[in-house]
């Protein structure tokens, strides 16, 4: 009974033995995949840092390329879109690296076949002629200032001469009436015309009118043309012309 019991428990203690072997297996196997995962997320830490450092490294080239290509500034809205120039998914980057790579080699070729003082002459025209850009960019911009200036101008020129317009055209009617008791005169523009064209001498005599003075009787211009009429009709119209 007694050796029952002893047997029983060796065989427990082997299962134990056992299970322990087997959790030791498990925790090497753990450890050592913690360890793989580790190293791995060190590799992928450290692909990472490069991406970025590639990524910035990339950006400071593109933006030393936009200054010195100003093209790009004009053209970069097309960058990426189909059916142009500039849809990079239908080019083959090994290809144009290779052909890059073909031209930049046959570029320094030649530059050891081009005299020195030419480059420097080109290169001296290249900026001039970019310096010549930037002064016509200032031009234009400088040109639609002055336009709008100068549409501005021309509303209130436009708007003090019809105000003085008005007042003259009334006191040369008030100046007529009194000479003429019964009658009108107007500085009026010419038909189809506004005043910024000239004006022109009309008068009324009852309910005729006048195109000018030339039409009234010998009698008429008599009555209405004394010194005193012409000094004032020469000051509102020398006013009228000032004000043009």
């Amino acid at each position: 009974m007694a050796q029952a019991q002893l047997n029983d428990e060796r065989a427990k203690l082997t299962g134990f033995d056992d299970e322990l072997r087997e959790l030791e297996d498990t925790i090497k196997a753990k450890t050592s995949q913690v360890t793989e995962e580790g190293l791995e997320m060190q590799k992928l830490g450290h692909q990472l840092e490069k991406l970025q450092k590639d990524q910035h490294t990339a950006a400071q080239a593109v933006a030393h390329m936009e200054q010195e290509h100003e093209w790009i500034a004009d053209e970069k809205e097309h960058f990426g879109r189909p059916n142009t120039a500039y849809h990079f998914q239908n080019q083959n980057i090994a290809e144009c690296k290779s052909t890059l790579k073909n031209l930049t080699e046959r570029s320094q070729g030649m530059k050891k076949k081009i005299n020195p003082k030419v480059m420097n002459m080109i290169d001296s025209v290249e900026k001039k002629e970019a310096a010549l850009k930037n002064m016509m960019k200032t031009v234009i911009r400088d040109k639609s200032k002055i336009e709008e200036t100068i549409i501005n101008l021309n509303e209130y020129k436009k708007e003090a001469l019809h105000k003085t317009w008005v007042k003259v055209n009334g006191d040369f009617g008030q100046i007529f009436a009194e000479l003429l008791p019964g009658s009108f005169a107007k500085l009026d523009p010419p038909e189809g015309k506004d005043i910024t064209d000239g004006l022109e001498v009309k008068v009324s005599l009852g309910k005729v009118w006048k195109q000018s003075l030339t039409e009234l009787s010998g009698g008429q211009r008599y009555v209405i043309v004394p010194y005193f009429f012409f000094s004032n009709v020469l000051t509102i119209l020398d006013l009228s012309l000032r004000c043009r």
